[in-house]
C-alpha cells in the first residue's frame, strides 16, 4: 500500500513538471511589445553636394527619427571642417548651425548654405577662406558631422554630408542636339537625354557613363578646355578605356577621319557667365579597322 501511494505521488510530481513545460512552450518571445528603439538616428538625404563658384546656395537636407523615450534628443548640431586639396591641410572645426527638432517621431531639417555659411569660422593655411570663392583649389571641400542635443548631455549621430568644389562648367548638362553615323549611315539621336560631365581639374573635365549614345557606366573619358580660346580636344581615354573599336577619332589629330561629324565649329565651349547654361560642343568617335569610322557630334547645355 505504501509503494502504490509513493507511485501516485511521483505520478502527481510528474504530471506537474510536464504541464509546467507545456504552459512554456506557450510564452512567445520577442514581440513588438518587448523590442522598441530607442535611440534617436538620421537620415542624411543630400550625402554629396557640388559646389560650384556663382551658385547662390546649396541645400543640406537631413531627417532626424526620434522617440519618446529618456534619450529623445531636441536638437541637432551640424559642425564643419574645409580640406585644402592643394596643400592637403584641415581647418578647425567650427558650428555651421544648430537646428531644432520637432515634438513628432521624425523631424525634417533643411537649409540652404551659401559660402558665407560655409567659410564663417574657419580657418585653414593660416588665414580664413578666400572671400572669392573662386580661388578655391578644384576638389577642395568640406565634410559636416551632426551631434544631438539631448537632456543626458551629446549624443554623436552616425552619417556625414560631403561639400565638394567642382568647376563651374561640371554638372548635369541635357543634350540639345546629336547625330551618331556608323560607317557614314545615320544610326542615331539622343537629344533629350542628360549627362553628368565631372571636373578632374582645372582644366580637364570627365564625360561619364556613356559613349555618345552608348551606355557605359562605370566608365567615362575625359576632355580638356583651353582657356586660351575655350576650345576643347576629346576624346582623352581614361586608362586606354575604348568604348569600341581600334582607336579614338580625334579632330585635332586626324581630322580627315570625320567624313560627317563636323569638326569646324565644334569642340569648343561657349561659356554664359550671366545664366550659367554653358553649351559644350563635341565631335569624337573611334575606327575599326576593316570597316570604317564611327561619328559622333552632339551639343550639350547646362541645366
Amino acid at each position: 500500500m505504501k509503494n502504490n501511494k509513493l507511485i501516485i505521488l511521483l505520478s502527481l510530481a510528474l504530471l506537474v513538471i510536464a504541464v509546467s513545460c507545456n504552459e512554456e512552450d506557450f510564452v512567445v518571445y520577442g514581440t513588438e511589445e518587448s523590442i522598441k528603439v530607442t535611440d534617436p538616428y538620421l537620415q542624411v538625404l543630400t550625402p554629396v553636394i557640388s559646389f560650384q563658384a556663382g551658385t547662390p546656395s546649396y541645400l543640406m537636407e537631413i531627417q532626424v527619427v526620434n522617440t519618446d523615450q529618456s534619450s529623445r534628443i531636441s536638437a541637432v548640431d551640424v559642425y564643419k571642417v574645409f580640406t585644402d586639396i592643394v596643400t592637403g591641410n584641415s581647418s578647425n572645426e567650427a558650428l555651421l548651425g544648430s537646428y531644432p527638432l520637432g515634438t513628432g517621431t521624425t523631424t525634417l531639417i533643411h537649409d540652404e548654405l551659401t559660402y558665407a555659411d560655409l567659410k564663417e569660422g574657419l580657418t585653414v593655411n593660416g588665414g580664413p577662406l578666400p572671400d572669392d570663392e573662386t580661388e578655391l583649389a578644384l576638389g577642395s571641400g568640406w565634410s559636416l558631422r551632426f551631434v544631438g542635443k539631448g537632456a543626458n548631455g551629446d549624443v554623436p549621430m552616425n552619417g556625414s554630408i560631403q561639400i565638394s568644389v567642382l568647376s563651374r562648367f561640371a554638372g548635369l548638362y541635357r543634350v540639345i542636339e546629336s547625330t551618331y553615323w556608323r560607317i557614314g549611315v545615320v544610326t542615331a539621336t539622343w537629344t533629350g537625354q542628360d549627362r553628368f560631365i565631372g571636373s578632374v581639374d582645372e582644366t580637364t573635365f570627365s564625360y561619364n557613363d556613356y559613349w555618345g549614345n552608348f551606355a557605359w557606366d562605370g566608365n567615362s573619358f575625359n576632355f580638356t578646355i583651353s582657356e586660351v580660346d575655350n576650345s576643347i580636344n576629346v576624346p582623352i581615354l581614361v586608362n586606354g578605356a575604348l568604348f569600341g573599336g581600334h582607336r579614338e577619332l580625334n579632330c585635332n589629330v586626324e581630322p580627315e577621319t570625320f567624313g560627317y561629324a563636323p569638326c569646324v565649329g565644334s569642340n569648343i565651349l561657349i561659356p554664359d557667365d550671366l545664366n550659367g547654361k554653358h553649351v559644350i560642343k563635341l565631335t569624337y568617335g573611334y575606327y575599326t579597322n576593316g570597316s570604317g569610322s564611327r561619328e559622333f557630334y552632339e551639343v550639350l547645355e547646362k541645366l
